[in-house]
């Protein structure tokens, strides 16, 4: 296994709120990461962490094992990036930006870049400031596409784009791109874009990692348990560990557990279920219950100590 980035216990608050806290992350080389998490959870914070467009305030950050600091930039020669909301100078054409960026990448592409503005319905003589939104992202797309990074960093890309570009894109040049043996870290809260292409799966809340695993372990090993008891009722508080979400009340149960196995089977069985059914969930559903689960502890908490 090989890390191509490596980030050592980062924290980052701007005045009194903390985005992110002892906040640790290793990218496998190769590997597709799904980082999510909803708006405002720190994750455009640790994009531009990794940019070197601000520093942390304390940890530290490595590509390719070397350290990295905001004062650098050779290192972003290998590093792709596209934004939900893509900025350019408007005053050029699609030609000239393309030749502008490919100063900056040793690796650029023209015929790349050339396929894709076919592929995109893009002109070469178009000026910026007269695209859409959507024109604008497919450009972004593109000048991150044909620079070929070997990590490929990617903001929410997909929010502005028309659906043949965004099915496209998440299923055609992801593909070939983890076929080139690109490193992608997709950063996002619409959480259905990625179900069927994540490799490696993360869950950001409060700036915290409350998950970093491989995605098809996470999906093979929680499980949604609906519960029946026809002579009694289930105890308020079922004693197993790995209830994630816990719904229902008198014979009827609903729970999300995780990880689940044999043995919980077995323990709820004692407990007198006459009927237990087991469902796997989509991404989407263990995205909400590990959240559900970590706001549930966090009240819990506070009912507690006061």
């Amino acid at each position: 296994m090989t890390d191509i980035l490596t980030i050592k216990d980062v924290s980052k608050s701007f005045g009194r709120k903390q985005v992110l806290k002892n906040f640790e992350l290793k990218l496998e080389k190769g590997k597709f990461y799904g980082l999510l998490g909803k708006n405002g959870e720190g994750k455009t914070t640790l994009i531009r962490l990794l940019m070197g467009v601000i520093p942390p305030d304390k940890g530290e950050l490595f590509y390719k094992d070397k350290r990295i600091t905001s004062r650098q930039s050779s290192y972003k020669r290998e590093i792709g990036y596209i934004a939900e909301d893509c900025i350019f100078y408007g005053w050029m054409t699609v030609k000239e930006l393309l030749a502008f960026n490919s100063s900056f990448y040793p690796r650029w592409n023209n015929a790349k870049a050339e396929e894709y503005l076919k592929r995109f319905s893009l002109s070469a003589s178009d000026q910026i400031k007269k695209m859409s939104r959507g024109m604008k992202l497919k450009l972004g797309l593109i000048t991150a596409l044909a620079a070929e990074p070997e990590l490929l960093i990617l903001d929410d890309p997909t929010s502005g784009m028309d659906v043949p570009t965004r099915h496209d894109f998440l299923k055609e040049i992801i593909s070939r791109l983890s076929e080139a043996g690109t490193t992608m870290l997709f950063c996002t809260h619409m959480v259905h874009e990625i179900e069927g292409v994540i490799e490696k799966l993360g869950i950001l809340d409060s700036g915290n990692l409350i998950l970093d695993k491989d995605y098809q372990t996470v999906k093979e090993s929680i499980k949604r348990i609906r519960l029946q008891s026809s002579d009694k009722e289930f105890p308020e508080t079922i004693p197993l560990d790995g209830i994630l979400t816990d719904r229902g009340n008198g014979h009827h149960r609903e729970l999300v557990i995780y990880p689940w196995d044999s043995e919980q089977q077995q323990k709820l069985e004692s407990l007198g279920c006459t009927g237990i059914e087991i469902e796997s969930l989509s991404l989407e559903e263990i995205f909400l219950s590990f959240v559900t689960q970590l706001h549930i502890s966090a009240v819990k908490g506070r009912t507690d100590v006061g």
